[in-house]
C-alpha cells in the first residue's frame, strides 16, 4: 500500500514509535527514527519497547519519553478482537501518528490500534527476507518511503548528553585516565547475545595479548551475563594494570565510557552496533549471520569474515549448524589486518 502521510496529516503534535527489537535491531533502526523525527519536527516523539534499550535515546534527540511494552494492560492489545484495556486504549488514542515496527502488518497489535486511534498507523516491516541481502537500515528506510517519508541519513548515530559525558569522564578519572590517554583506550567485547556469533575465546585472548604487546594504552573489556562465566574468568584473571574489565553498567553508562576511545573490536552484537553508532572506529567479526544485512554502519567500520561456501547461513542451516567453521577459520591475523587499515601499527 502506498500512502503519503504528509498529505494525510501535515504536522502531528504527537508521535509514537513501537519497536520491540533487540539492541542491534534498534540501533540499525535509528536512521528510520531520524527520518520520522525530521519529517515531523513539531511532534512530541515517544518510543515504546524495552526501557533497558530505549534509555539510549530517551531525551537524546529521538524521543522525549519512553514506555515499556511490558506494562500492565498491553497484553490485551496482542489478542485479536478481544476486550482492550481502557487505560492503554486512552494512551494510544492520544497520539496523532503511530509507527509500528514488526513483521505482521495484519496482526493483532495493528488491528487493535486501529480500533482506538483516529490518526495514521504506519506498519514498518521490521526484517527483510532472509536471503534478500539488503541491509536492515536500508530496508527500513524503504518501508518509510512507501509513506512519502524521505531518508535523512544512512548511518545510525547515538547522541549522548552532557550529563552522560560527565559520567564517562568521572569513570575514567577514577581510574587515573585523562582525556588524552582515554583516546588511546582499545575496547574489546568478546561476547554476543547469540552464542553462534561468538569468535572462539582462545582467539580473542590471543588477539588481546598481541595488541597488548604492541599498542601503548589501556584495554577496556566489556563483560556481562551474555559472555558467560568462562569468558569472564579468563579476562578477569589477567593481572595487568592496563586491563579494565567492566560489567554491570547500563547501556547509557557503557556508551559514555566507550565514546572517545581509540577503536573497538567485537563480534556481531548489539554492543558492536552501539560502538559504531558512537562513531568509534569499529571492527566486527562475522560468522554465520549475513554481513550484508546485519553489519554495523559508521564512518569507520571494518568487517572480518572468512569466505566459505555455507556462510552466511541459510535460515535452515543457521539453526542446525554446530561447528561454526566460518568463525573458527577467522584468524588473529585477519583481525590485525583490519586494525592496520585503521592506521594502527600492530
Amino acid at each position: 500500500m502506498s500512502l503519503s502521510v504528509k498529505r494525510e496529516i501535515s504536522e502531528p503534535r504527537s508521535m509514537l514509535v513501537i519497536h520491540q527489537g533487540a539492541l542491534g535491531d534498534f540501533i540499525l533502526a535509528l536512521p528510520a527514527l531520524s527520518a520520522l523525527k525530521k519529517a515531523f519536527p513539531e511532534a512530541r516523539a515517544a518510543i515504546m519497547g524495552y526501557p533497558r534499550i530505549l534509555q539510549l535515546v530517551n531525551g537524546r534527540f529521538y524521543a522525549e519519553a519512553i514506555y515499556s511494552i511490558d506494562q500492565k494492560g498491553m497484553a490485551s492489545f496482542f489478542v485479536r478482537q478481544g476486550p482492550l484495556d481502557r487505560e492503554m486504549a486512552g494512551f494510544f488514542s492520544a497520539f496523532e501518528l503511530i509507527a509500528v515496527f514488526g513483521r505482521d502488518g495484519g496482526g493483532a497489535l495493528m488491528g487493535n490500534l486501529k480500533r482506538v486511534c483516529q490518526g495514521p498507523i504506519l506498519h514498518i516491516n521490521s526484517l527483510p527476507d532472509w536471503d534478500e541481502g539488503v541491509h536492515l537500515s536500508d530496508h527500513l528506510l524503504k518501508q518509510l518511503a512507501r509513506y512519502g517519508i524521505p531518508p535523512s541519513e544512512k548511518n545510525p548515530r547515538l547522541f549522548l548528553g552532557e550529563s552522560d559525558r560527565e559520567w564517562g569522564r568521572n569513570f575514567w578519572k577514577e581510574r587515573a585516565i585523562g582525556s588524552e590517554n582515554r583516546s588511546k583506550v582499545i575496547v574489546l567485547h568478546p561476547g554476543s547475545g547469540g552464542k553462534k556469533k561468538v569468535w572462539p575465546l582462545d582467539l580473542f585472548l590471543n588477539l588481546y595479548h598481541h595488541l597488548q604487546t604492541r599498542c601503548a594504552g589501556t584495554f577496556l573489556v566489556v563483560l556481562g551475563p551474555a559472555e558467560g562465566a568462562e569468558v569472564q574468568r579468563a579476562f578477569e584473571g589477567i593481572a595487568s594494570p592496563h586491563l579494565i574489565p567492566v560489567k554491570g553498567l547500563s547501556l547509557v553508562q557503557l556508551a559514555s565510557v566507550m565514546e572517545g576511545c581509540r577503536f573497538f573490536i567485537g563480534n556481531d552484537s548489539g554492543i558492536t552496533h552501539t560502538a559504531a553508532a558512537l562513531r568509534l572506529p569499529t571492527i566486527a567479526i562475522f560468522g554465520p549471520t549475513d554481513y550484508r544485512v546485519w553489519s554495523p554502519r559508521g564512518e569507520r567500520v571494518e568487517i572480518v569474515r572468512r569466505e566459505i561456501p555455507c556462510s552466511p547461513c541459510s535460515e535452515e542451516r543457521f539453526f542446525l549448524c554446530k561447528e561454526a567453521e566460518c568463525l573458527n577459520r577467522v584468524e588473529v591475523e585477519d583481525v590485525l589486518r583490519k586494525v592496520r587499515r585503521m592506521g594502527v601499527e600492530v
